[in-house]
């Protein structure tokens, strides 16, 4: 889509911003019946084409699902695509059988056929779901939704949203540009779209009142793109990173969220009744409005709630630092990497040996080329484990683990004065990061970038715990 037709479709819409109605229940497992389906929404705006998508449900994003926290996932997942499918429950830690990795955690979901999921989630927070076959395309397609696991003693606030941020590379005629996994993005910063949304709609108008408190549970479904938000006059207060609970502070500065990951806020709506505020992406060199929040005629209160904003304490266990066995992770590759040769399938190769097979990447000089491969990390379960990442390229990457959490100590060896919990880092350019963690979760886990183009290109692992 160019430039002036993307100007064009701006403030076309007037939605709430908020969800449907998501699949709950009351029992003590919530039965979830989701189709992988083609589907239709309109992205830009009544003067564009519907875009054909794929959708859970046809829908994008796909049909929210909500528990209470102690709840089980009944889930059977329908394959009404042409091509195998999975989904994976990003951020959980569930059984390995249950995470969704077709090819090495269970088969892919063949067209017309099913696949049973079950598992009990054993933390609150904000998570999502999200297809891991192809999902280069898949997700660039809109195969994703929200999983939000609800604390027993939430935070009081006036409404609870969610916003699904992605971007779409669109054609003039708002179809999906079909050229995924192509060379550039495979060596570059990834699928980077033309057109970002909020919850699938482009420039999307949020309807609020002064004096309303939102909690704003942000949830970064795009392949590759990091945001940078700002909230004007607003002060954020951050409280959970990743669907773990941070002692909660308010910021002046922008909120960074990288590919997968996912950020909890408390909003205090502080704007005058009539007014208007954007939210504004600032992470690449041209920023662009978000969407924008329209406070309404008619304050709901004169002053903010004073009520606490604190979530539970995380029940992640935490890490033997003085008898945790240490890893090291050396990131390499892509365009102006330095990379000279990698190994590939046991074999050392120079670079352009290894790009004409199409890979770029490699951690530790190996090349991620397969799901069954030698780990990087073969560990007991229960032991702790200390893993310093290093990027040695030119380009941020969000580094998920599958099954865990883990606690960031440091970055760039100064010490947070409060590490938290992470699932999926955004490693910058030439950074260094810290983490400790406890393998306490059986089986081969997949270890990845989540911008989706360096995984297809080699930037995944193994992490073995038996």
């Amino acid at each position: 889509m160019n430039r002036r037709l993307f100007l064009q479709a701006g403030g076309i819409t007037t939605l709430s911003g908020v969800f449907p109605a998501a699949l709950t229940a009351d029992t003590a497992s919530t039965v979830i019946d989701v189709t992988a389906q083609p589907g239709q929404t309109n992205i830009v705006g009544p003067d564009f084409p519907a875009t054909d998508v794929w959708g859970f449900n046809g829908e994008v994003p796909g049909t929210p699902i909500r528990l209470r926290l102690g709840q089980s996932v009944d889930a059977t997942i329908h394959n009404a695509l042409e091509v195998p499918t999975a989904v994976h429950w990003h951020g959980i830690r569930l059984p390995n059988a249950m995470d969704g990795v077709a090819g090495l955690t269970q088969p892919a979901i063949a067209p017309g056929e099913s696949f049973h999921y079950q598992f009990t989630p054993p933390d609150s927070g904000t998570y999502w779901y999200h297809s891991h076959v192809n999902a280069y395309e898949q997700i660039g397609r809109g195969l994703y939704g929200p999983l939000i696991i609800d604390e027993t003693t939430p935070p009081v606030v006036d409404r609870d949203l969610t916003w699904m941020i992605d971007d779409w590379r669109l054609l003039d005629d708002a179809s999906i540009s079909g050229d995924f996994g192509n060379g550039h993005d495979r060596s570059h910063a990834g699928r980077i779209g033309n057109v970002p949304t909020v919850n699938g709609r482009f420039r999307d108008v949020v309807k609020v009142r002064t004096g309303e408190r939102i909690r704003l549970r942000l949830i970064n479904a795009s392949n590759a793109r990091n945001f940078s938000l700002s909230f004007g006059d607003l002060k954020p207060s951050v409280i959970a990173i990743d669907g773990q609970s941070v002692t909660p502070y308010v910021t002046d500065e922008t909120i960074v969220i990288g590919a997968a990951g996912r950020v909890d806020l408390i909003l205090d709506m502080t704007g005058d009744p009539g007014s208007k505020m954007p939210v504004v992406d600032n992470f690449y060199r041209q920023s662009y409005d978000l969407t924008q929040f329209v406070y309404e005629q008619s304050p709901l209160r004169d002053q903010p709630l004073d009520s606490a904003i604190n979530l539970p304490p995380s029940l992640i266990p935490e890490p033997d630092l003085a008898n945790a066995t240490a890893h090291v992770v050396t990131i390499a590759g892509g365009a102006m990497g330095g990379l000279q040769r990698a190994k590939l399938d046991g074999e050392w190769m120079s670079l352009r040996k290894v790009a004409q097979q199409g890979y770029v990447w490699a951690i530790n000089d190996v090349v991620g080329n397969k799901l069954r491969m030698p780990p990087l990390i073969d560990t007991k379960q229960g032991s702790s484990i200390i893993l310093t990442i290093r990027n040695e390229t030119a380009f941020p990457h969000p580094m998920h683990l599958h099954g865990h959490h883990m606690k960031l100590l440091s970055i760039d060896g100064k010490a947070l004065s409060e590490p938290r919990w992470v699932d999926s880092p955004l490693v910058m350019p030439r950074q260094t990061m810290k983490f400790a963690f406890v393998a306490d979760n059986p089986g081969e886990w997949l270890f990845h970038c989540h911008a989706l183009e360096h995984h297809a290109a080699g930037l995944g692992a193994l992490v073995k715990i038996s």
